[in-house]
């Protein structure tokens, strides 16, 4: 059954085409600390996280919520998936330039899981996610618990590939 929440180019469209300008343009104009094929890495890791966990728990046999305007899969909502990639590469921007360490990685994933739920919060109001059949806002922690530390590992994967090539 496909579920129509507005037909109108409104709230929802403007903020993945807003949020994907501004964060891009954001990334090509910080200095850069890694090098391109590491901060493509990292910036397309967002991209198939999302997709990833929109794909697992977004669709059958879940079909938790549904993305944009339709229960259908559009154009938009592919655009959707690319939001996230800005997220991930200043995620671990930030984690580099502030060179977390020790117990300060908890807190660092806490606190980007905490600004993604508001993030996600936004997403709601605007109309780009709708959690009709039964999904709770709070059920995202643990995915972005898990994708925010498997990036650090990632993250720490890629340095010591580098280091153990420089030997």
């Amino acid at each position: 059954m496909k579920v129509v929440y507005d037909n109108s180019f409104n709230a929802n469209e403007w903020f993945v085409i807003l949020s994907l300008l501004s964060l891009n343009i954001l990334v090509f104009i910080i200095p850069k600390i890694f090098s391109l094929l590491e901060g493509t890495a990292h910036y397309i890791y967002g991209f198939y996280i999302g997709m990833f966990f929109d794909h697992t728990i977004g669709i059958r046999p879940w079909d938790f919520y549904d993305v944009n305007d339709t229960s259908d899969y559009q154009f938009i909502d592919f655009l959707s998936y690319f939001m996230f990639c800005p997220y991930s590469y200043f995620y671990i921007y930030l984690y580099e330039k502030l060179n977390i360490k020790g117990y300060m990685h908890l807190i660092y994933v806490l606190s980007w899981t905490c600004f993604s739920l508001v993030m996600e919060w936004i997403g709601v109001q605007v109309g780009l996610y709708h959690y009709d059949k039964g999904y709770k806002m709070y059920w995202s922690v643990p995915i972005y618990l898990l994708a925010e530390s498997m990036q650090i590992i990632y993250y720490h994967f890629i340095k010591r590939k580098e280091n153990f090539k420089r030997l």
